[in-house]
């Protein structure tokens, strides 16, 4: 039981070091300018993409097949859309404010994120428990893909005025998850494929969703030129690096 623990423990503390990073890299390049802050939340975007359709779905049909993952994807959907719907709305005559929108976001990327960690958890867990090394090795790999994730959380809530430590403080939240993940592979030893590729289908449709629906309409919004492009693409870029195993 000692063993379970340990490796709980460090698999929290990869979930959070790793996103609680990316929003302090996030929290210090956030700037009171339009033209810039299209950038970056374009550059949010690319990476977001780059982790859903380099990282995520593939992995999810590599282990469980493309029915799981395209069921994985709906379901990550019909999450964003039930939750859209219970958040609460400040509307003008315009439609929805700009700062609750890009909170709106952060919010979703942040569950998407969590969602995600589950999985990834559960591959720390299961890799302590095969040897020691491939363990370390696991955990390491995952928290700089973390590093992305908790960029792309981080911006749009920034943007839309929430405080640096709230922002600060939901990036590392976002991140507990990998510790439960740790503590179920670690006590089970193997769980489940379908489980596990369910898991992260259903995050990278979710993340899909807001990239596409979210963050790009956005960046558009805050500077019409060709900034926001320019940022995606440089984000993917980015988070091709990251995601390579």
């Amino acid at each position: 039981m000692q063993e379970v623990l340990s490796i709980t423990i460090l698999g929290s503390l990869v979930g959070i070091v790793g996103t609680g990073l990316g929003g302090i890299i996030a929290l210090s390049l956030v700037r009171p300018n339009n033209k810039f802050l299209s950038i970056l939340l374009g550059f949010t975007s690319g990476l977001m993409i780059a982790v859903v359709t380099l990282d995520l779905l593939p992995e999810s049909q590599k282990i469980g097949g493309i029915r799981i993952e395209i069921i994985g994807i709906i379901l990550g959907i019909i999450t964003v859309i039930f939750i859209d719907n219970m958040l609460p709305k400040n509307i003008t005559k315009n439609g929805l404010n700009k700062e609750d929108s890009f909170l709106k976001a952060g919010i979703m990327i942040g569950l998407g994120i969590a969602i995600h960690n589950l999985p990834e958890g559960l591959a720390v867990g299961s890799s302590f428990i095969f040897t020691a090394d491939m363990g370390i090795r696991m955990a390491l790999v995952i928290s700089l893909h973390n590093l992305p994730e908790g960029i792309a959380m981080a911006t749009p809530l920034r943007i839309g005025g929430f405080p640096k430590i709230k922002v600060l403080l939901l990036t590392l939240a976002s991140g507990v998850p990998t510790g439960l993940g740790a503590f179920m592979g670690a006590l089970l030893g193997n769980i489940s494929d379908s489980f596990i590729a369910l898991c992260l289908a259903i995050a990278g449709g979710t993340m899909l969703y807001i990239t596409c629906g979210e963050l790009i309409p956005n960046a558009k919004t805050l500077h019409k030129g060709r900034a926001s492009t320019i940022g995606v693409i440089i984000g993917f870029i980015f988070g091709m690096i990251f995601v390579v195993k």
